[in-house]
């Protein structure tokens, strides 16, 4: 597949041409910068496109304005990363090779990261950019240093309770006078705002806090740049912007306005384009970008492209979200008094289908994690059945307070945490979750598990009615291969799952994650022809029955772990097992330190000695 992008060298004539404007020079680089957007997306095979298209005008307006002065803009929701990397590399903040390396290993991550140059804050878990430009900005103020700084939000991350905190620290701090302006494209991860927590009187909501507010397009370059001008002129306090965007901006068939809002999801939120509707959007554009060249008369930029081979494979993949999805509504459907509850991850989580058909049964809490939980704390109290979701690294992090509340009741709920695992690395650490079992596992009343096949999903919902404490299930998101997981049952609460067991097995393999165990299954036969050697993997994740811990007496232990080295599946077993008594010849664990790396799956897991070639020299070596 041939992949079209505009090289900076191009670019940089249209900065030379002094016969326009500077708001034409930037509504022409508006049109080419989509272009090299959907180009890097491609190339990436995920991100987000269409919040990428909403935000692009704002983020070269920000840029064109701070050009020769001195402060800062970033975007609080980091999912228009690749909107802010293609603006970054024009004004010589990224060096423009990186467009060509979105979410690959030692390239540029899928949500902002500091490691990257001139990138001042982590971003991507929502709710945290007005409190960090607030910390900026009273600095400045500290140090009689004068910066002009800018905050991006998107419309859903207002739902996070930390942005209304972050807005009462300036109501009592007018010394202080950071911009923030919200990309109101009017649709969240999985729908319409106002579908799932409407704010549309935003403007009397801001007033009340005694703070500037401003509607305007947030597509028009000249409303955007006089009122980024206007603020730092008056420089009277914080002013909250109110940009009025469209998601999907600038070609036809993803551009959000074309949607009747009647329809459950928007579907150009994340993920690549098929190669059909990709064609589609490179000659809408490049059409876009030769008759505006005509019109001005000047001449259209050259078109690159790059030719990138798809690796085919006839292997079947697993998406277990999808049979997760399935098996969830079969089990509401059945359960009047089980509730589905849901923060904005509806399809990615997997409770798309109950959304769908049992409406009465399902409620959408948007980007408000810890709202979702105390409320089904409420509906535990009268003996209804509350089945959480959201991703994992959201669910167990923002909402860990209230779940150990929960817990602390002695509440039975069921908690999805989807995404759960090293892989998919693509989005970058703020998604990657590896520490989901210390944070989780040590609640009191709650079991922790991980389901790994479609099987093993149908038999958790029967199962879970004999267990009366709440349940937290790790879900991966990863594509895996179909024939590694069909045969594989959930096994009895305490037990480890076998694999490929032998009689009187010497070294004993255990393998921690989806995304793991699939790629030991990859080396299967070799594992098959080692002397002794057994593969089992962990799904009670803090819940092993001594039997099993004594079975491991005498053995050399293996463990590979798809989370962090410090409190997770493998150190809660060493623990049992020398609090058990028993004397292992060998214990090691290979775990992921520090802070996960961001690329291809493929290059992730080997770069963490997770990949099925890095576990059989391991294997071979133990």
């Amino acid at each position: 597949m041939n992949y079209k992008y505009i090289p900076l060298s191009s670019i940089k004539k249209i900065y030379k041409i002094n016969k326009i404007s500077f708001l034409t020079r930037l509504e022409l680089i508006s049109q080419i910068l989509r272009l090299n957007i959907l180009y890097s997306i491609q190339l990436a095979g995920s991100g987000h496109l269409g919040s990428s298209l909403s935000a692009l005008d704002i983020f070269l307006c920000c840029s064109e304005y701070l050009k020769n002065k001195k402060g800062n803009f970033f975007s609080s929701k980091g999912h228009d990363v690749p909107a802010l990397y293609n603006v970054m590399a024009i004004y010589k903040k990224l060096d423009f090779k990186k467009i060509h390396m979105l979410r690959k290993l030692n390239g540029i991550p899928g949500h902002p990261d500091i490691r990257t140059k001139n990138i001042l804050f982590n971003t991507g878990s929502l709710g945290m950019g007005i409190s960090k430009i607030n910390g900026l900005s009273f600095a400045n103020m500290f140090s009689k240093e004068k910066e002009k700084n800018i905050v991006i939000l998107g419309d859903g991350e207002l739902q996070e309770g930390q942005n209304w905190e972050a807005f009462m620290f300036l109501q009592n701090n007018k010394n202080i006078s950071p911009l923030i302006i919200v990309d109101s494209n009017k649709i969240q991860s999985d729908t319409w705002v106002n579908k799932v927590k409407n704010y549309s009187k935003l403007k009397n909501k801001i007033k009340s806090f005694n703070l500037n507010f401003k509607e305007i397009n947030g597509h028009n370059k000249s409303q955007i740049f006089r009122s980024i001008e206007s603020h730092f002129k008056k420089n009277n306090g914080a002013t909250i912007i109110l940009a009025n965007t469209i998601k999907g901006k600038g070609f036809s068939f993803t551009e959000a306005s074309n949607f009747n809002k009647l329809m459950n999801f928007y579907p150009f939120h994340s993920g690549s384009l098929p190669e059909n509707l990709y064609e589609k959007a490179t000659e809408e554009i490049l059409n876009k970008i030769h008759k505006f060249c005509k019109l001005k008369k000047i001449s259209p930029p050259i078109i690159k492209n790059y030719k990138l081979v798809k690796k085919k494979t006839n292997l079947k993949s697993l998406n277990l979200v999808e049979s997760y999805s399935k098996e969830l509504s079969k089990f509401v459907k059945k359960n009047k008094k089980a509730i589905v509850l849901d923060a904005d991850l509806t399809k990615d989580a997997g409770s798309s289908e109950v959304m769908l058909k049992l409406p009465k049964q399902f409620i959408e809490f948007g980007i408000a994690e810890q709202d979702m939980v105390s409320f089904g704390s409420g509906l535990a109290a009268k003996k209804f059945l509350p089945i959480f979701h959201s991703f994992s690294c959201f669910l167990s992090t923002r909402s860990q307070e209230q779940i150990f509340n929960f817990c602390s009741e002695n509440r039975k709920g069921i908690f999805l945490g989807a995404l759960s695992g090293l892989i998919p690395s693509g989005p970058g650490h703020s998604h990657q979750m590896i520490r989901d079992i210390p944070i989780i596992g040590s609640m009191p009343n709650m079991i922790m598990l991980e389901i790994y096949s479609r099987q093993m999903i149908s038999q958790f919902f029967n199962y879970q009615k004999k267990i009366k404490k709440s349940l937290f299930v790790k879900l991966n998101n990863s594509l895996l291969i179909e024939k590694n997981f069909k045969s594989l049952k959930l096994p009895k609460l305490g037990n480890l799952l076998k694999v490929i067991s032998t009689e009187k097995s010497e070294k004993i393999i255990i393998c921690q994650g989806a995304d793991i165990l699939n790629q030991a299954l990859k080396i299967k036969n070799q594992i098959i022809n080692m002397k002794n050697t057994s593969l089992y993997s962990a799904v009670w994740l803090n819940n092993l029955n001594k039997k099993e811990i004594l079975n491991l007496n005498k053995k050399k232990v293996l463990v590979f772990q798809s989370s962090t080295n410090f409190g997770s599946f493998g150190s809660f077993l060493s623990d049992k097992i020398l609090s058990n008594g028993c004397k292992l010849k060998k214990f090691k664990a290979v775990s992921i330190e520090n802070l996960p790396e961001c690329g291809q799956n493929d290059e992730v897991l080997d770069y963490h000695k997770l990949s099925s070639s890095k576990m059989l020299k391991e294997i071979k070596n133990f």
